[in-house]
């Protein structure tokens, strides 16, 4: 069947708004218009207390507003209005009998429950800023479109009251975009209602909420040719940071400052146990060039940048602790795109303002962002997994040489940076000056063999020429005896990996005959 696309009159108008933005305006115009105006409530008493004439909404149901507001819209009458066909002779017919008279247009916008739930509120508080009377309104009128326009949103007003004003019409492509519009809204207040629920409730919600209409467009994506978005859904979480100092954070930042927090929340969690304060790690292209746990955080940003100082140019610095004056003071001369901290000194600031496109995050490790699962957009679908939280703590010995104690904290320091890097990943860990040190790292390489001699050649450029106090640890299981012979052939003593391949006899036959000790986690830790 073909849809009516004539124009359509305004002649009556229900207005019932939460947020009254540009209310004044609208109504204004639709009154010099000659709509008649119907509304109820806060709205009612908002509009003629602009001189204008409203017909209460009571006057079209025949029943006046009950149960504290619960019940002020919801009707046969208003639903029958905003339904019936208008080219349909049995419709006309039936409004006829049963004294329906038409209502042309819808504004309506709801309940502030994202309000609500975003302040935590008790649930007496969320379930009265659950509307029931809007989104009936609003779905109905939009069903209709062909003979009813709906209004959802304060910014729609201007465009059509220069329609109205121009034409003393809307247009049938304009109703069809507005409806559009309020399916969208009715459907984002659902969602939001249901995620809020699940999560109140302690549960899994079965389904993926992102409300597009708060995303915040970026410069570009990835590279210039991308346009991009980022979409928060968590206060506190990086996607709301805004640079207390410094540019807008592109695509880029905000991919390596997320790599970065993820270390340095790990790290934190790990810096207490290993009996260190302060931590630091250094992210390019998503991988830590640079991590160190320290006695205080001049310490670790120190040692955290001679992991590796050619990449730390143009990097991504995250502290796990607040940065001072010192810290600021020895970057001063150093390039570096963002820093993340739970806080900066006063002095710092100070200093730090001098670089003007340094831009500079506070941002708390919070776990509770780690909730929510990882998704990754795939051809056709999405990848959804839980996010790898997990950190060793207990790991077997394999071989006839055994770690030593003194190795517990260098053990449990490789093992959370490791989990950083782009499989396949292998690190290079060494105690120095009593602080944990990422001194090489090979990663993002299709052969671990590659990765080793990487993590190896990058610890001798860095000065690091004797590594038999250096703890090798590997992302994945060894498939062949091959990694272990290369590491034996450089000096290196200690190994850890997962295990788990089918040569795991062979392997650990290579470190006894190379008097090497190797224990295993258990647990792989793939990153692509």
């Amino acid at each position: 069947m073909t849809l009516n696309t004539h124009n359509l009159q305004i002649k009556r108008a229900l207005l019932s708004v939460s947020d009254k933005t540009g209310i004044d305006v609208l109504a204004k115009s639709l009154h010099e218009n000659g709509t008649e105006i119907i509304s109820s409530g806060g709205t009612r008493k908002y509009i003629e207390g602009l001189g204008i004439p409203v017909t209460p909404v009571e006057n079209i149901t025949g029943n006046p507003e009950a149960f504290d507001g619960r019940m002020k819209t919801l009707s046969f009458q208003i639903s029958s209005a905003l339904l019936f066909r208008r080219n349909h002779e049995g419709d006309i017919k039936q409004a006829a009998e049963l004294g329906i008279q038409p209502i042309d247009l819808v504004v309506c916008n709801l309940y502030p429950f994202k309000k609500a739930a975003e302040n935590n509120s008790e649930w007496n508080i969320l379930i009265e800023n659950i509307d029931i009377g809007g989104p009936t309104m609003i779905r109905a009128a939009a069903k209709n479109f062909e003979y009813v326009c709906t209004m959802t949103n304060p910014e729609q007003y201007g465009a059509f009251i220069e329609e109205l004003s121009d034409q003393q019409h809307v247009t049938f492509d304009s109703r069809k975009a507005f409806a559009l519009e309020a399916f969208r809204h009715t459907a984002e207040y659902d969602s939001m209602i249901t995620k809020t629920f699940f999560e109140k409730s302690s549960l899994e919600a079965p389904m993926l909420h992102i409300d597009l209409t708060d995303a915040t467009t970026l410069r570009y994506g990835e590279n210039p040719h991308q346009s991009a978005k980022v979409v928060a859904d968590q206060e506190n979480s990086l996607a709301k940071a805004m640079p207390i100092q410094g540019k807008e954070l592109s695509f880029n930042n905000l991919m390596d400052a997320d790599a970065a927090w993820r270390c340095a929340l790990d790290l934190e969690t790990v810096k207490e146990e290993t009996g260190h304060t302060a931590s630091c790690v250094i992210i390019k292209h998503a991988n830590p060039c640079g991590a160190a746990l320290a006695h205080n955080s001049l310490n670790a940003l120190e040692k955290a940048w001679a992991g590796d100082p050619v990449s730390a140019f143009g990097s991504i610095i995250a502290f796990g602790q607040q940065v001072t004056l010192q810290e600021a003071q020895w970057l001063s001369d150093k390039f570096v795109e963002v820093i993340l901290a739970p806080s900066f000194t006063k002095d710092a600031l100070d200093k730090f303002s001098k670089k003007k496109n340094l831009r500079l995050l506070e941002l708390p490790l919070i776990s509770d962002h780690m909730k929510a699962p990882m998704i990754r957009k795939i051809c056709g679908g999405y990848l959804i997994q839980d996010e790898d939280t997990l950190l060793e703590r207990e790991f077997q010995p394999t071989t006839k040489k055994l770690f030593s104690e003194d190795d517990n904290t260098l053990r449990t320091f490789g093992v959370v940076v490791t989990k950083h890097l782009k499989s396949n990943a292998i690190s290079l860990v060494s105690s120095v000056d009593n602080c944990c040190m990422l001194i090489g790292a090979g990663m993002g390489n299709p052969n671990r063999l590659v990765s080793t001699k990487q993590a190896v050649e990058k610890a001798y450029e860095n000065g690091f020429t004797d590594l038999s106090e250096t703890v090798l640890i590997s992302d994945a299981f060894f498939p062949f005896r091959d990694n272990i012979d290369l590491a034996n052939e450089h000096g290196i003593k200690k190994i850890i990996q997962p295990g788990g391949s089918i040569r795991d006899e062979e392997v650990i036959k290579a470190c006894d005959e190379n008097d090497i000790s190797m224990v295993f986690t258990g647990k792989r830790h793939f990153r692509h």
